[in-house]
């Protein structure tokens, strides 16, 4: 019988083994009859952008469509989110907005029931102090409450509703079992009231000594869909958070009511014709995108929705196919409403040697020690830790060749996180690549002289700063 290191050895070279078989699977089935270009831009897009990449194509792409050491291709998605704008979730990702106009009431409570069973101490279910929340259709606030068999004899409890990113108090009350209303086994407090937008993202915590545990079981409330529940808290550490489900218990609760029910109920109604009009204007997308992928032939269509949230596995993918099609030194990365000077890139890459494409390296403008953001487009609960490890500026950044092949090969274990650029940071820090820090790449519209890119540009915009650059060279101006 084998001992246990000698199984843990075996196991180990057998890992190893097939991950360098893979590599080198990659490395020589793409080393056969491929196209060669010393440069290839990767250029997000996203599927209705017809207009922005015309522009780039007119403009700052005009001059290379014909030289073979430079290659772009815009990168998009297979598909449209089938679902209307209006019914998402989010505008960043593809997930359904699901109303139920039949569970609306006049007043309503986030914690609407809560089963009473008896049990022994041992069987009791831990309590979370709060939870966050995405109002999906505009509500006003009018009590906040907590479990009362949770709340201590002779004691106050402060209950607060706050912004998730900044941890400001929007109101807060005390509450008491002696001086509150019983509502479905929660004691609530009158607030001032408070309208919450649409799209609002809210945190409700507890604070104060509570009992821990209790023999109840939460049933939430969303109001019809008008509230989605996001994460519960045990403190108010983001970090500490857990993904929202319905076998979770939590101590507070929100009051509150719909100001506009019957507008919300048109929405509800309106929803199948909405959808239709929707999936005709999505057929002409894809007759209008079909003639152009023919006709221009510079556009890559990764497998998946097109969506924000899907960029880093868009941009995984198409790094996959360049290996597998294209002999290449360099990377560019870019969006469709950036301009870029490709001649003043491809001069440093030639004349300075740190530009090994054999070597791992990274040359951008570098966010450093970037907080992770927990609302809105940018949220992120995936990543552990408080600030992410140093990324580019996803206006524009340059890899070498040996990057991308890192990448393509361990694409199927890599996490996709919110962004692209956050993604290569997180992924990049295990191999530690030399980080080329240069301030003339742009993260933003703002520019100097000496800039390789311009970024955030409406299509007038990139008409304006190319024309400066066929002037005078800038990207910036001519003054």
């Amino acid at each position: 019988m084998i001992s246990f290191r000698t199984f843990l050895c075996i196991l180990i070279a057998f890992v190893v083994s097939f991950y360098y078989e893979e590599f080198l699977r990659l490395h020589y089935w793409a080393s056969s009859d491929r196209g060669h270009t010393t440069l290839a831009i990767g250029i997000l897009s996203g599927y209705e952008n017809f207009k922005e990449r015309e522009a780039a194509r007119s403009t700052w792409l005009g001059k290379y469509s014909s030289q073979n050491d430079v290659k772009a291709w815009f990168i998009l998605g297979n598909s449209s989110c089938q679902i209307p704008p209006e019914y998402r979730l989010s505008l960043y990702s593809c997930e359904k907005w699901n109303i139920n106009t039949s569970e609306l009431q006049e007043k309503l409570y986030t914690a609407y029931l809560v089963k009473n069973t008896f049990c022994p101490p041992n069987l009791e279910r831990p309590f979370y102090q709060g939870f966050s929340f995405q109002v999906n259709y505009p509500i006003v606030i009018t009590k906040l409450g907590i479990l009362s068999s949770l709340v201590l004899p002779d004691s106050e409890v402060k209950v607060a509703l706050l912004d998730v990113q900044s941890k400001e108090v929007i109101v807060q009350t005390l509450i008491s079992l002696n001086q509150s209303n019983d509502i479905y086994s929660y004691v609530y407090a009158n607030v001032d009231t408070i309208l919450l937008p649409k799209n609002y993202e809210g945190l409700i915590l507890v604070e104060g000594y509570l009992k821990g545990t209790a023999c109840s079981d939460t049933i939430w409330n969303s109001g019809g869909g008008v509230i989605t529940f996001k994460r519960v808290y045990p403190t108010p550490e983001h970090l500490k958070s857990k993904k929202y489900s319905t076998n979770l218990n939590v101590a507070s609760s929100i009051a509150f009511y719909i100001p506009d029910v019957e507008n919300l109920k048109t929405i509800a109604r309106d929803e199948e014709r909405v959808t239709k009009k929707w999936i005709l204007h999505l057929a002409e997308l894809n007759n209008k995108l079909r003639m152009e992928v023919e006709e221009k032939n510079d556009i890559f269509i990764a497998d998946g929705v097109d969506t924000y949230r899907s960029l880093p596995v868009k941009l995984l993918k198409f790094y996959k196919w360049l290996h597998l099609n294209y002999n290449f030194r360099f990377v560019v990365k870019t969006d469709d409403d950036s301009v870029l000077d490709i001649s003043a890139l491809l001069k440093q890459l030639a004349e300075n040697s740190q530009f090994d494409p054999t070597k791992l390296w990274l040359w951008s403008n570098f966010r450093r020690n970037w907080p992770v953001n927990y609302v809105g487009k940018w949220s992120d609960y995936e990543y552990q830790s408080p600030v992410y490890p140093t990324f580019p500026c996803g206006a524009a950044y340059v890899m070498s060749r040996h990057v991308v092949l890192w990448l393509v090969s361990n694409a199927q274990t890599l996490h996709n996180y919110q962004g692209e650029d956050v993604s290569m940071g997180i992924w990049l820090s295990a191999i530690n690549p030399d980080i080329i820090e240069d301030e003339d790449f742009a993260c933003d519209a703002r520019c100097a002289r000496t800039s390789y890119n311009r970024a955030q540009m409406s299509q007038g915009e990139v008409f304006r700063v190319w024309s400066y650059y066929e002037k005078c060279q800038s990207l910036c101006s001519c003054d």
